[in-house]
Protein backbone atom coordinates (compact mmCIF):
# COMPACT_ATOMS: atom_id res chain seq x y z
CA UNK A 1 0.00 0.00 0.00
CA UNK A 2 2.76 2.49 0.63
CA UNK A 3 6.36 3.17 -1.04
CA UNK A 4 9.42 3.12 1.16
CA UNK A 5 9.21 7.10 0.42
CA UNK A 6 6.14 8.01 1.58
CA UNK A 7 5.68 8.89 5.46
CA UNK A 8 2.29 7.35 7.40
CA UNK A 9 1.42 9.65 10.36
CA UNK A 10 1.53 7.92 13.37
CA UNK A 11 -0.74 8.90 16.82
CA UNK A 12 -2.89 11.95 16.72
CA UNK A 13 -1.35 14.67 18.98
CA UNK A 14 -3.75 17.24 19.57
CA UNK A 15 -7.38 17.65 20.04
CA UNK A 16 -9.27 19.91 18.13
CA UNK A 17 -12.68 21.69 19.99
CA UNK A 18 -15.79 20.83 17.76
CA UNK A 19 -17.26 23.96 18.37
CA UNK A 20 -14.25 25.81 16.18
CA UNK A 21 -13.52 23.10 13.76
CA UNK A 22 -17.35 22.37 12.64
CA UNK A 23 -19.50 25.21 13.87
CA UNK A 24 -21.32 22.72 16.11
CA UNK A 25 -22.53 23.68 19.26
CA UNK A 26 -20.70 20.90 21.57
CA UNK A 27 -18.36 21.15 24.24
CA UNK A 28 -16.34 17.82 22.82
CA UNK A 29 -12.76 17.55 22.25
CA UNK A 30 -11.78 15.13 19.80
CA UNK A 31 -7.88 14.00 18.81
CA UNK A 32 -6.64 15.34 15.57
CA UNK A 33 -3.08 15.42 13.61
CA UNK A 34 -1.52 18.64 13.23
CA UNK A 35 -0.03 17.65 9.84
CA UNK A 36 -1.36 16.25 6.72
CA UNK A 37 0.08 13.29 5.00
CA UNK A 38 -1.16 12.06 1.11
CA UNK A 39 -4.02 10.26 2.92
CA UNK A 40 -5.76 12.49 4.55
CA UNK A 41 -8.82 13.78 2.10
CA UNK A 42 -9.16 17.39 0.44
CA UNK A 43 -10.60 19.80 2.32
CA UNK A 44 -14.33 21.30 1.22
CA UNK A 45 -14.51 24.77 2.56
CA UNK A 46 -18.39 25.11 1.83
CA UNK A 47 -19.28 21.86 3.15
CA UNK A 48 -22.35 21.86 5.98
CA UNK A 49 -22.01 19.17 8.53
CA UNK A 50 -25.23 17.48 9.66
CA UNK A 51 -24.58 17.75 13.57
CA UNK A 52 -26.24 14.48 14.63
CA UNK A 53 -24.48 11.93 11.71
CA UNK A 54 -21.16 14.47 12.54
CA UNK A 55 -21.29 13.79 16.51
CA UNK A 56 -21.47 10.46 15.80
CA UNK A 57 -18.27 10.09 13.25
CA UNK A 58 -16.47 12.12 16.20
CA UNK A 59 -17.29 10.09 18.49
CA UNK A 60 -16.57 7.38 16.21
CA UNK A 61 -12.50 8.80 16.35
CA UNK A 62 -12.42 10.37 19.72
CA UNK A 63 -13.45 7.04 21.14
CA UNK A 64 -11.64 4.58 18.15
CA UNK A 65 -15.06 3.08 17.84
CA UNK A 66 -16.95 1.64 14.40
CA UNK A 67 -19.67 3.93 13.38
CA UNK A 68 -22.16 2.84 10.47
CA UNK A 69 -23.86 5.99 8.74
CA UNK A 70 -27.02 5.03 6.73
CA UNK A 71 -28.85 6.67 3.82
CA UNK A 72 -29.75 6.36 0.23
CA UNK A 73 -27.09 5.71 -2.72
CA UNK A 74 -25.49 9.16 -3.53
CA UNK A 75 -26.52 10.98 -0.25
CA UNK A 76 -23.13 12.03 1.20
CA UNK A 77 -22.70 9.44 3.56
CA UNK A 78 -19.20 8.59 2.44
CA UNK A 79 -18.49 12.58 1.66
CA UNK A 80 -19.67 13.27 5.22
CA UNK A 81 -16.86 11.02 6.57
CA UNK A 82 -13.82 12.27 4.21
CA UNK A 83 -15.11 15.73 5.13
CA UNK A 84 -14.82 14.90 9.05
CA UNK A 85 -11.47 13.06 8.41
CA UNK A 86 -10.08 16.10 6.29
CA UNK A 87 -11.07 18.70 9.13
CA UNK A 88 -9.06 16.51 11.50
CA UNK A 89 -5.89 16.07 9.27
CA UNK A 90 -6.89 12.48 9.82
CA UNK A 91 -5.91 9.83 7.07
CA UNK A 92 -8.81 8.13 5.41
CA UNK A 93 -9.07 5.66 2.66
CA UNK A 94 -12.21 4.93 1.04
CA UNK A 95 -12.67 1.04 0.24
CA UNK A 96 -15.54 0.05 -2.36
CA UNK A 97 -17.15 -3.15 -1.30
CA UNK A 98 -17.65 -4.05 -4.98
CA UNK A 99 -16.99 -7.46 -6.75
CA UNK A 100 -13.82 -6.51 -7.84
CA UNK A 101 -12.63 -6.62 -3.77
CA UNK A 102 -11.53 -9.77 -2.46
CA UNK A 103 -10.25 -10.90 0.65
CA UNK A 104 -6.66 -11.28 -0.54
CA UNK A 105 -6.74 -7.27 -1.25
CA UNK A 106 -8.26 -7.06 2.68
CA UNK A 107 -6.03 -9.33 4.32
CA UNK A 108 -2.42 -9.77 2.06
CA UNK A 109 -0.66 -12.26 0.15
CA UNK A 110 2.58 -14.16 -0.64
CA UNK A 111 4.67 -11.89 -3.35
CA UNK A 112 7.57 -12.75 -5.09
CA UNK A 113 10.59 -10.19 -4.76
CA UNK A 114 14.11 -10.11 -5.18
CA UNK A 115 16.37 -9.62 -2.22
CA UNK A 116 20.30 -9.64 -2.61
CA UNK A 117 19.53 -11.40 -5.86
CA UNK A 118 17.90 -13.94 -4.93
CA UNK A 119 14.39 -14.74 -5.20
CA UNK A 120 12.42 -15.32 -2.10
CA UNK A 121 8.34 -15.00 -1.31
CA UNK A 122 7.42 -12.58 1.41
CA UNK A 123 3.96 -11.55 2.61
CA UNK A 124 2.80 -8.40 1.55
CA UNK A 125 -0.11 -6.90 3.76
CA UNK A 126 -3.38 -6.03 2.33
CA UNK A 127 -5.93 -3.27 3.22
CA UNK A 128 -7.01 -4.32 6.69
CA UNK A 129 -3.66 -4.83 8.69
CA UNK A 130 -1.95 -1.80 6.43
CA UNK A 131 -4.75 0.84 8.03
CA UNK A 132 -4.98 -0.96 11.11
CA UNK A 133 -1.20 -0.65 11.78
CA UNK A 134 -1.07 2.90 10.66
CA UNK A 135 -3.62 4.85 11.91
CA UNK A 136 -6.19 5.12 9.09
CA UNK A 137 -9.54 5.15 8.97
CA UNK A 138 -11.56 2.97 6.77
CA UNK A 139 -14.12 4.00 4.99
CA UNK A 140 -16.38 0.67 3.80
CA UNK A 141 -18.45 2.23 0.94
CA UNK A 142 -21.69 0.63 -0.64
CA UNK A 143 -21.50 -1.95 2.51
CA UNK A 144 -24.59 -3.65 1.16
CA UNK A 145 -22.80 -4.86 -1.95
CA UNK A 146 -19.92 -6.70 -0.24
CA UNK A 147 -19.65 -10.15 -1.20
CA UNK A 148 -19.78 -12.83 1.76
CA UNK A 149 -16.20 -13.88 1.49
CA UNK A 150 -15.09 -10.57 2.13
CA UNK A 151 -17.44 -9.11 4.57
CA UNK A 152 -16.68 -12.48 7.11
CA UNK A 153 -12.90 -10.49 6.88
CA UNK A 154 -14.01 -7.22 8.28
CA UNK A 155 -16.98 -8.65 10.45
CA UNK A 156 -14.34 -8.85 13.22
CA UNK A 157 -12.67 -5.61 12.38
CA UNK A 158 -15.94 -4.32 12.74
CA UNK A 159 -16.64 -6.06 15.91
CA UNK A 160 -15.64 -3.90 19.67
CA UNK A 161 -12.23 -5.20 20.30
CA UNK A 162 -10.99 -4.82 16.58
CA UNK A 163 -9.01 -7.52 15.79
CA UNK A 164 -7.73 -9.27 12.62
CA UNK A 165 -6.90 -12.09 12.77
Amino acid sequence: MTTATEEISGLPDMKVSVRQVFGIDSDMEVPAFSETDSHVPDLDPDYLFDRPTTLAILAGFARNRRVMVTGYHGTGKSTHIEQVAARLNWPCVRVNLDSHISRVDLVGKDAIVIRDGMQVTEFRDGILPWALQNNIALCFDEYDAGRPDVMFVIQRVLESSGRLT
